[in-house]
């Protein structure tokens, strides 16, 4: 009060303005999974908290559909004094389920969240962790048509993430809309078909997620400016050759859960994947921007049950031949007849794939 009495007198401005959004404007369908990105401060989370509900814009007007469930923030809607048990229910509450909703579902939210006895500890003595998931197991344990989810799965362990990745991926298959806001551009270009991209409140981007991503780096770093993640040995031994047909990088190396040595590398156009128990030159190999490469992303890529990246696709397309490609745990194939498909040891296609594979140089 001392200060703005001071400042009146001295005819200074007494408020200023800032607007965390401005102009931002987009429709989105039924079914779509969004990424909203952008640097820290660019209006991500405030877009969110209006399309949620807790803001209301100024200016303009948000229309949503069907029950909406969110995360906007770890331990939102939890009260600190009372036990894991009870938040879950206030939660659940708070999201629009009935006390009959919840009991029916309790035991799936409990197992879900892994938080095991300290479900009936004071959340008070969570950690963020657990905080995430136990909110994080409400929210998709609700029946809902619209989940917005804030960057709030960057804590746990990786092993949780990968159960919520998983989950997102199960909700998206079902035709559930998604909000996705997250600097892992892994994460976005698995889960997202699209990808809006703030910056200081206003739209730069709205389209396909992987050209979201790529407009990000730019908007952050500038045309032409060094990338944000390095490219390493082994893996710059494969981008060195095609560094175009690549694109700038994504995201950094990241380590596969139960796989001692291996890792991958995302890129604007395609991916590098390195496993030590491959032999010679199949340990590190990429894929670029194609069918597979999209079909492998939408099946989880190297975490998912593909596996890494075994070997180069062969056979023409042109000639009514199967164009296959080997993973890890199978070979990816794609013939104008039959479409898109991929075989496991043991499957029905599995030997006429390998063979075709085999005669093909």
């Amino acid at each position: 009060m001392k200060e703005t009495f001071i400042a009146s007198l001295q005819r200074k401005e007494l408020s200023s303005d800032f607007n965390a959004v401005d102009g931002v404007s987009f429709d989105v369908n039924a079914g779509e999974s969004v990424a909203l990105m952008g640097s820290n401060g660019s209006g991500k989370s405030t877009t969110l908290k209006m399309l949620s509900g807790v803001l209301q814009p100024d200016g303009g007007w948000v229309r949503t559909r069907g029950r909406i469930a969110g995360l906007i923030e770890v331990g939102a809607g939890f009260h600190p004094n009372l036990t894991g048990r009870q938040n879950v229910y206030l939660n659940a509450a708070i999201l629009g389920m009935s006390k009959e909703e919840t009991d029916a579902k309790f035991d799936d939210i409990l197992e879900f969240s892994e938080i095991g006895d300290f479900i009936d500890t004071e959340v008070k003595r969570y950690s963020s962790g657990m905080y995430a998931r136990l909110g994080f197991a409400v929210a998709v344990h609700t029946e809902f048509d619209v989940l917005l989810v804030d960057e709030v799965l960057s804590v746990g362990d990786a092993a949780f993430r990968e159960k919520c990745n998983d989950r997102m991926q199960q909700l998206r298959e079902r035709g559930k809309t998604m909000f996705i806001v997250s600097h892992n551009s892994g994460q976005v270009l698995r889960l997202c078909d699209r990808g809006i991209v703030l910056e200081h409140g206003k739209v730069i981007f709205d389209g396909p997620i992987e050209d979201a991503v790529q407009a990000l780096e730019v908007s952050q770093r500038g045309e032409g400016a060094k990338p944000a993640h390095p490219i390493l040995h082994p893996i710059s031994t494969v981008y060195d050759r095609n560094p175009s047909g690549f694109g700038a990088p994504t995201s950094a190396q990241i380590d596969l859960p139960g796989a001692e040595g291996s890792f991958y590398q995302e890129f604007e156009r395609g991916i590098i994947t390195h496993a030590p128990e491959l032999e010679g030159d199949r340990q590190t190999i990429g894929l670029t921007k194609g069918i597979f490469l999209s079909a492998y992303r939408r099946a989880g890529g190297p975490e998912g049950p593909w596996g890494v990246v075994a070997g180069s696709p062969k056979g023409q397309i042109e000639s009514f031949d199967i164009r296959a490609m080997p993973f890890q745990n199978g070979y990816a194939w794609y013939s104008i007849d039959e479409g898109l498909g991929f075989a496991e040891p043991g499957s029905p296609d599995y030997e006429r794939v390998v063979a075709a594979y085999e005669r093909t140089r």
